[in-house]
């Protein structure tokens, strides 16, 4: 089974414009069994949300997924519950996988937390934490021991990854390689993700299948490289 490990569905931030109907069709059609729809949560985010309350905000936060859901589960189109997590003091962006909603409800906001802290917690809970396109432009690598892996490869067409770099930080130290394509707009390319066992139905399942290294990545490069140059002028 395809899954898109790095998705954000309409609503879940400024930058996330792209129409769920159009997304979940999109994903059939490349063949993709499921998708992990991964809303950003950081305090930029958080205070795009405001005046609400916390549990105000997280009951958005989980809206956005369970929009989302409703209409790729109607396909068949399996879906998984994530958080792109911006850790101060540096801003960089880490995958979490494995929590359940009553985890965000009883914890303070996740972006409070530093990067180790973020880990440990992550360890004690038995989740899965992973930077998010760690040599993108502008974006600080974090402290590998301090996170299970590491986006090997990015497609978003908007942005110079340097994909390359991040699949030999993650083979120099050890780190779990991911493949996400970072998907938040109408005609961006489907670019990533990884393959699965077939009975992967829940994200605790799919967080141990991880762990046991038991996937493969889907990494459309020239694809990725040809979107970003005719969408951003940018060569890689």
């Amino acid at each position: 089974m395809k899954i898109e490990t790095h998705f954000h569905a309409f609503g879940g931030s400024h930058c996330a414009d792209g129409n769920n109907e159009l997304a979940v069709e999109k994903y059939l059609q490349a063949g993709y069994g499921g998708v992990i729809a991964t809303t950003h949560y950081g305090l930029g985010y958080y205070v795009w949300y405001s005046p609400l309350s916390h549990k105000e905000k997280l009951d958005y936060f989980f809206k956005v997924y369970d929009d989302f859901a409703a209409i790729a589960n109607k396909r068949g189109l399996k879906t998984f519950l994530g958080a792109e997590v911006r850790c101060v003091p540096t801003n960089t962006e880490y995958m979490l996988l494995g929590f359940d909603r009553q985890f965000l409800y009883d914890n303070i906001p996740l972006f409070c937390y530093s990067q180790k802290q973020l880990f440990e917690l992550a360890e004690k809970n038995g989740f899965l934490m992973y930077q998010t396109h760690p040599f993108r432009e502008k974006v600080i690598a974090g402290k590998p021991e301090f996170m299970h892996g590491a986006e090997a490869f990015n497609g978003h067409y908007h942005h110079l990854n340097d994909n390359d770099k991040a699949r030999e930080f993650c083979k120099v130290n050890g780190l779990l390689p991911l493949s996400g394509t970072d998907y938040h707009h109408d005609d961006q390319p489907i670019t990533a993700g990884i393959c699965v066992p077939d009975d992967i139905e829940n994200e605790k399942q799919l967080v141990k299948c991880i762990f046991d290294r038991n996937y493969t990545l889907i990494e459309e490069e020239q694809k990725y490289l040809d979107a970003l140059n005719a969408h951003s002028g940018k060569k890689a």
